[in-house]
């Protein structure tokens, strides 16, 4: 791959996408970091101390059309993508029965939507080249879902079998694929999906830093493994519980559903 390498990451603008641009930038590559508000990319470009090969854009990545345009415009401007992150993502933690239309609408719209417009865009430039690295960031909860994220976790077990898919599809390509499976992230993101704060609570024993998190995922990026999950604990865990028979996982539904 080139180098510097030409990286575009959605929803950079905090946690795990701000820290993402980070490490890019200290390994010297251009990054053109997105996010629905530019008041929020400009906030975490001065958090960064406003790098030169910073390029801040601003996308919904719901809006087919916008992302299409981007992506002409990424390769007009920089003629490749190395590296392509689908990190931009949202969730609402509550009963399918009890979450507003709007918010179902959302989730699904940026967690699977927004992942296929936005390869579908970027793809043809890859494939031209027979080059480039997709890195779709999924979550743990996509192996195993619970009460209140059942909408989210169907969501990134979408982006999981996504992932498994194309990396089929493009296995002759020259063109990379790797999903990110992270369990809770302590982030402003946990927040806003939980806004009781109950949830982070009974999990802050198992929370990932952005900083571990987007060192985990870059170090598996740069070995072109196709998947990597964390923390390893919990990993484990839901690879066990996917074997275990309907009457056990009954059983264990009052210790998963604790949010």
């Amino acid at each position: 791959m080139t180098n510097p390498r030409i990286v575009v990451i959605t929803g950079a603008a905090g946690g795990l996408g701000q820290e993402l641009t980070r490490l890019h930038l200290t390994k010297g590559d251009t990054v053109i970091a997105t996010g629905r508000s530019m008041a929020g990319l400009e906030a975490m470009r001065e958090r960064l101390g406003a790098p030169d090969r910073l390029f801040l854009h601003r996308l919904d990545v719901t809006d087919n059309e916008a992302v299409r345009q981007f992506a002409a415009w990424v390769q007009i401007r920089f003629g490749r993508c190395d590296l392509l992150y689908n990190n931009a993502g949202t969730a609402v933690f509550v009963p399918l029965a009890q979450m507003r239309l709007d918010e179902l609408e959302t989730i699904l719209a940026t967690n699977i939507a927004g992942p296929l417009y936005v390869i579908r865009a970027f793809l043809p430039m890859m494939l031209a080249a027979r080059s480039g690295h997709i890195v779709n960031i999924a979550s743990l909860a996509g192996q195993v879902a619970t009460a209140k994220a059942a909408v989210y976790a169907a969501s990134k077990a979408a982006v999981i079998r996504l992932s498994e898919g194309l990396r089929h599809e493009l296995a002759d390509s020259g063109i990379h694929v790797t999903c990110a499976m992270p369990g809770p992230i302590d982030t402003p993101f946990l927040q806003r999906a939980d806004q009781t704060g109950g949830y982070r609570e009974k999990v802050r024993r198992y929370l990932l830093t952005p900083e571990q998190t987007a060192a985990r995922i870059i170090r598996a990026v740069e070995a072109k493994q196709p998947e990597v999950a964390m923390p390893l604990r919990l990993h484990l865990l839901s690879l066990l519980y996917a074997m275990l028979p309907h009457g056990v996982k009954r059983l264990l539904a009052p210790l998963l559903n604790r949010k």
